[in-house]
């Protein structure tokens, strides 16, 4: 696509104006430099006619990374004809927002590479994409785009604490063997997560690993074992957004606890599309957290994801406002074998306080940090 620039908006329209009025007022003079305002611009445009043929290929280094950590975008530019490319600017899409890049003058079938910082300030799913070649003329009038590649995606996910795993819930035996009375085929498929060595060969996931460009595995759960069920609140009306953060954090903590420990666990939250999240290439829990975002959600519907867990282990809600919710879910007591509440609210109360009561604890706490504090107190220090 051609468009003129500022620029050349301004000298096409200076043009104009100083041939009106050298023929209104009979000065030659003026309606000779508005000509040449005009081709000065046509020169322009038909110097940016001539493409340059390349291919751009994407690496981001990494595509997964926690909030903070660094990532930058890689393109490989190949030239295509064997004459030298001349040098443009490569403006890659991060979040919609432009990222530009330049790239010097290519030779015949050469290659060269450019690389830009990606932000990773925010948790999120960043649309990383399409890169478009830009050149302008030597006197900045006219501007060239071309689209010359797809999109992916950056996994900004949110930061981990370290946390001691729960050793509670109802289980057949408790370090995970499977007893002797247990139903056969009591194994039920979890997630996706990235092949490791030792992982069995069955167990990959062909379809998604050619989509991904790296081998991923079908990961299995005991349903026999204790499984640690987390519940994300997402309602906008009980959080602001920096708790929101916090509390995503904290959940992404206790799930990676019990990845680390080999113990099962489940995610649910309110307003999640998990099918898109896998369309995009997500496969794993932090993935899911990564994407994540408030909405407006009715109380109601927490409860209904509540009652819609599997039953048995430990439930683990992580909510904004806990008050009206305590009595409903010290109910789930009688589903499983352990329910804690962590609340992210505001007032005098909020210190990474714990209050226990049979089957039932509640955190209290402003920050991610504070809650896995009162977390490791919680279960170092016995059950509620």
């Amino acid at each position: 696509m051609i468009r003129p620039t500022a620029t050349g908006w301004t000298v096409l329209a200076g043009g104009a104006v100083l041939v009106a009025l050298g023929l209104l007022l009979g000065y030659p003079t003026l309606t000779g430099l508005g000509l040449a305002a005009g081709v000065a611009f046509a020169a322009g445009v038909g110097s940016t006619l001539i493409r340059p043929r390349v291919t751009v290929r994407r690496q981001l280094v990494p595509d997964r990374v926690t909030v903070g950590e660094p990532a930058v975008v890689r393109l490989v530019v190949r030239n295509r004809s064997s004459l030298p490319a001349p040098g443009f600017t490569a403006v890659e899409r991060v979040g919609g927002e432009p990222l530009p890049m330049a790239v010097p003058p290519i030779g015949g079938r050469q290659r060269m590479e450019a690389t830009g910082v990606l932000p990773t300030q925010r948790r999120g799913m960043l649309r990383v994409g399409p890169v478009a070649v830009e050149r302008t003329d030597l006197l900045g009038l006219v501007r060239t785009t071309e689209s010359l590649s797809d999109q992916d995606w950056l996994w900004v996910r949110p930061r981990v604490h370290r946390l001691p795993t729960i050793p509670l819930g109802v289980v057949l035996d408790f370090e995970g063997r499977q007893a002797s009375r247990a139903a056969r085929g009591s194994t039920a498929f979890a997630s996706l997560r990235e092949y490791t060595p030792g992982d069995e060969p069955r167990h990959i996931h062909w379809r998604t690993s050619a989509r991904l460009g790296i081998l991923v595995v079908r990961e299995h759960v005991d349903t026999t074992e204790p499984t640690t069920a987390i519940v994300l609140d997402t309602r906008e009306e009980v959080f602001d957004a920096d708790r929101f953060e916090q509390a995503v954090e904290i959940a992404a903590s206790i799930a990676a606890a019990s990845v680390r420990a080999s113990r099962p666990i489940t995610l649910a939250a309110l307003g999640e599309d998990v099918d898109a999240v896998r369309r995009a290439g997500g496969y794993e829990v932090l993935d899911r957290l990564a994407a994540i975002h408030c909405g407006p959600h009715p109380a109601t519907a927490l409860l209904r994801l509540v009652e819609q867990t599997r039953p048995g282990g430990s439930l683990v809600v992580v909510t904004g406002d806990a008050a009206g919710l305590i009595p409903i879910l010290a109910a789930q007591r009688r589903r499983f074998a352990q329910v804690i509440v962590i609340a992210f609210a505001t007032g005098p109360g909020a210190t990474g306080a714990v209050t226990r009561r049979a089957g039932l604890a509640v955190l209290r706490a402003r920050t991610a940090r504070e809650a896995a504090r009162a977390w490791t107190r919680l279960v170092v220090g016995g059950a509620a």
